[in-house]
């Protein structure tokens, strides 16, 4: 059972955190890969899903034999002094994905129950900063209980879509022809911007006894990944082409099922997948903060992680205010998408492998 833990947990948490920032309205599986045409965006899909797989197999490996499991700690093995420029990103792509996060959560929540967007953003704001207050374990096991819940919704919800509009499904993907360039192209915007979760999500890689655990659970994030990926996906080609101009494309798919129980459900998991997001990356945030601590030989306070959290999500809702999830999804992530592809990716799958081939296993 322990060693399951570690094969799945870990693909779970990134898979979780993958979700949230836009995955699971529908916005981003639109923006990057049905707008290309549906049988295109399952290929894109699936090649993301193993770039970021073969990625996850390197960095756990790497952050096992260093014993680096905070962002910084572990950038600097195979990018040295550049790893600086990771996190001048990754602060501007946190606050990015963030956003999203906190604008689609207001929208939600407000849907759901009528509420203000400003008071949704503090309700949304006060749980994260809560689980995050109680440390790693906490985020592990909360991270990984709601992955299993959405996985059961969500393909409870693609079930029903082939149920009731399975040839609709069929001739969206039979009348839009399969462009393998441009599956890769989209694989690869996609892949840039969300492969930076991986050194943020690196502490989950602390269990690890061998390199084969390491390479075991970075290999099955692809399925945990793509499975989700792929329901969420098909749900929403069903109704293509209308569907592209929707901010929250998974609410026409519920609009259209009429399963009022399901559309409970998958906004509970939704609103779920957000906050997992938000914990995820303002944990890893968290950690790199808490390993700058120690080098200086003092600890840090855990009511500071949630002070911390609390202070960037603030900002997050500012911008969330003044831009909007479909600004904040088509444009901020595509740019940022090619500096994590130049400064991260490329040095992992390089001289991070080289690396990882020639350091000496540590024994168990």
């Amino acid at each position: 059972m322990q060693r399951l833990y570690r094969y799945i947990v870990p693909g779970l948490v990134i898979q979780a955190v993958l979700v949230g920032g836009g995955y699971a309205t529908g916005r981003e599986l639109v923006e990057f890969f049905v707008s290309k045409g549906p049988a295109t965006g399952l290929a894109g899909l699936a090649l993301t899903a193993l770039w970021f797989s073969l990625a996850s197999m390197v960095a756990f490996e790497l952050a096992r034999l260093n014993r680096a499991f905070d962002y910084k700690s572990f950038c600097r093995i195979f990018i040295g002094p550049a790893w600086a420029l990771f996190e001048i990103g990754y602060w501007t792509l946190l606050l990015l994905v963030l956003s999203v996060v906190a604008s689609a959560a207001g929208k939600l929540l407000a849907q759901m129950l009528g509420t203000s967007e400003l008071y949704n953003s503090v309700l949304f704001m006060s749980t994260v900063a809560l689980v995050i207050f109680f440390g790693s374990n906490l985020v592990e096991k909360v991270i990984s209980a709601w992955s299993v819940v959405f996985y059961a919704t969500y393909g409870t919800m693609f079930a029903l879509v082939v149920w009731k509009f399975g040839p609709q499904l069929h001739l969206a993907l039979r009348t839009t022809p399969l462009d393998g360039g441009e599956a890769v192209r989209a694989s690869f915007s996609y892949l840039g911007y969300n492969v930076v979760i991986l050194p943020t999500l690196i502490f989950v890689a602390r269990n690890f006894r061998s390199r084969q655990e390491a390479f075991v659970a970075g290999a099955l994030a692809w399925p945990l990944i793509l499975l989700p990926g792929f329901a969420s996906l098909l749900a929403l080609s069903a109704f293509y082409p209308s569907i592209l101009s929707a901010p929250l494309p998974i609410f026409v798919v519920l609009g259209r099922v009429a399963e009022r129980a399901l559309s409970m459900c998958v906004q509970i998991v939704i609103l779920g997948a957000f906050i997992k997001t938000g914990v995820g990356l303002l944990h890893g945030l968290n950690e790199r903060f808490a390993r700058a601590a120690t080098d200086h030989g003092r600890s840090m306070p855990r009511y500071l992680r949630s002070v911390l959290a609390v202070g960037i999500m603030l900002v997050a809702v500012f911008v969330a205010s003044s831009v909007g999830i479909i600004d904040l999804i088509g444009q901020g992530y595509r740019y940022s998408s090619y500096f994590f592809l130049v400064i991260f990716f490329l040095p992992l799958m390089t001289r991070g492998v080289w690396l990882t081939m020639h350091h000496a296993e540590i024994p168990s």
